[in-house]
């Protein structure tokens, strides 16, 4: 081999190194892209996994305790059936049925059907109705203002 060979081929060989490195930092670059990707698209999938799990171990609340024991302004979750409607203009309101008991519930979203199966995120409120014929007596009640619907079974 004589000399010129030698440079020719060491100069293809040089230019086959680098089209190869140059090969293997693009395959990295993109390489490294899809792994970010993969990880960010893990994160959240797992925070909507863990939204699920919350919403399904809620602590949810008995409606006859609300009644008896009901503090004002307390978040609770209920779970029921729904038993009746009212609907109002801008607003309405359905009656949650559980085996302890029933109350009304205001909403601002569209009222759900009858015999859905329904549990919600709610703010405890007293309406006192004072009846002066029955000794001032207050013939109030307690009402759920719904805050979040978080599960909706229709049956029809």
């Amino acid at each position: 081999m004589n000399y010129i060979q030698i440079l020719i081929s060491h100069r293809f060989l040089s230019n086959v190194l680098l089209f190869t490195s140059s090969l293997l930092n693009q395959f990295l670059v993109q390489f490294r892209m899809i792994l970010i990707i993969f990880l960010v698209s893990g994160l959240i999938g797992c925070n909507q996994i863990t939204e699920t799990a919350i919403k399904l171990n809620l602590n949810v609340s008995w409606i006859g305790k609300i009644q008896r024991k009901g503090k004002i302004d307390n978040q609770v979750y209920l779970k029921g059936v729904v038993e009746g409607r009212a609907p109002f203009l801008e607003t309405g309101a359905y009656e949650l049925t559980d085996s302890t008991g029933s109350i009304w519930i205001l909403t601002r979203a569209e009222l759900p059907k009858i015999g859905a199966k329904i549990t919600i995120k709610g703010k405890i409120h007293y309406q006192s109705i004072v009846v002066p014929q029955l000794g001032n007596k207050d013939v109030g009640d307690f009402y759920i203002e719904e805050l979040e619907r978080i599960e909706e079974e229709n049956y029809e």
